[in-house]
């Protein structure tokens, strides 16, 4: 009985250790991350184009543009950081810099990925984990990539974002798309002045001539 008693504590105990200790150890990560996979590898591209968050439609209206303009993704891999772009009339202008979630995602992992690629509709993929992703592909022939723009914070293969900061990237990148845009172009290089800026008929706009 005694001995029933004993290892009865001693399961308690390591289950209290457990709940407690558990979240201090790389273990839950790694089964995030994995369920994040899961997801790309089942996930759903959106049934159609959500509202703009009011920020997001204040920042478009001080640019004098709205959503469906050509867009233009800059990832800078020195800074961790995630520049959005826009076209007006006669240029592209920067709409807004979102920061990498985690720091465990800078230059030394992502300089193999520095050079150009491109977003298509269907790379536009909404997650089962609940999460979202954008995943990239590469602009001209290369090795093939699964590198992704991660919502969730995900790091897994990808750039971690907040949720809300991919989300205005998936609604603007989705807008110019469905507007006639053919792709995205995005860039990784380490800093702004290693970025080539943005250009119209580089961006795959059917109209730009």
């Amino acid at each position: 009985m005694r001995g029933k008693l004993f290892a009865l504590i001693v399961l308690i105990g390591i289950g209290t250790a457990a709940y407690f200790l558990l979240p201090l150890t790389p273990i839950p990560a790694y089964f995030e991350n994995v369920t994040h996979r899961i997801g790309l590898l089942f996930g759903s591209q959106p049934d159609e184009q959500e509202p703009l968050p009011a920020r997001l439609e204040n920042k478009l209206a001080k640019l004098g543009v709205s959503a469906g303009v050509p867009v233009a993704v800059q990832i800078l891999t020195d800074n961790g950081a995630v520049a959005l772009w826009v076209h007006d009339a006669d240029r592209f202008r920067p709409l807004e810099i979102y920061p990498f979630c985690s720091d465990v995602v800078r230059d030394g992992d992502l300089s193999a990925y520095h050079g150009d690629y491109r977003i298509l509709a269907k790379d536009i993929l909404l997650n089962r984990d609940g999460h979202a992703s954008v995943m990239l592909n590469r602009a001209a022939d290369g090795p093939k990539t699964d590198l992704a723009l991660n919502g969730g914070c995900a790091t897994e293969q990808g750039i971690p974002l907040e949720s809300d900061d991919l989300r205005d990237i998936m609604l603007m990148t989705n807008a110019a798309l469905q507007n006639g845009q053919a792709y995205i172009p995005v860039s990784i290089y380490p800093t702004a002045a290693d970025q080539p800026l943005p250009d119209l008929k580089a961006s795959g706009q059917k109209n730009a001539d």
